[in-house]
């Protein structure tokens, strides 16, 4: 299970990051991939220009690295930013509709953003915690699916598994989360669409 990053380790990997370590960069990858994810979801349904935005954002950070600022608050609030502004200007990039950009949504207050983070990143170690009790048969199925988009039939080719045991083992681990959590549920429905 990936750990979040305690506020003062949080700072050591940023300033690491600015010196060009590559081993903090990809621990801040890890850590708040997922939550990222999440939260791009909410300013965008659309999962692969999430995707790619937080791709472009781990990108420009890393060619941005020496020029970052140096920070005295948790750097998550400012990447959480950072991705928000991607999303937005890949938005921009596409044709959209008169009638679409009438319902563009207004910039939140900088203390709703960080409800919306703290939010975002509570549902994703509170998910981490339910996935642990999970058999590791049943925590890879469920990342496959769920996590990495894959179907029933894929996991089962990558897994040499059958096609009814993807579903049981996916239906199983879907019962003991729901019983360990039940906001779980709906992140999981969430990434089912």
């Amino acid at each position: 299970m990936i750990v979040y990053f305690a506020h003062l380790d949080a700072l050591k990997t940023w300033n690491s990051i600015k010196t060009g370590d590559s081993n903090s960069f990809l621990a801040l990858y890890d850590s708040l991939y997922t939550a990222l994810f999440r939260y791009g979801l909410k300013i965008n349904a659309d999962r692969e220009v999430v995707k790619e935005s937080i791709h472009i954002l781990f990108c420009d950070l890393w060619e941005k690295r020496e020029k970052l600022p140096m920070l005295t608050t948790d750097p998550k609030y400012y990447l959480f930013v950072w991705l928000k502004r991607v999303i937005y200007k890949q938005h921009t990039y596409q044709n959209i509709p008169l009638e679409d950009l009438l319902h563009t949504p207004i910039e939140d207050s900088i203390e709703s953003q960080k409800i919306i983070i703290e939010e975002t990143l509570e549902r994703d170690q509170a998910l981490r915690a339910a996935m642990d009790n999970l058999t590791k048969k049943q925590h890879r199925y469920i990342d496959l699916k769920f996590f990495q988009n894959k179907s029933y039939e894929e996991i089962a080719d990558m897994e040499n598994a059958a096609l009814r045991t993807v579903y049981n083992v996916v239906h199983e681990a879907i019962k003991k989360l729901k019983g360990s959590l039940s906001v779980i549920i709906v992140v999981v429905l969430n990434f089912s669409k």
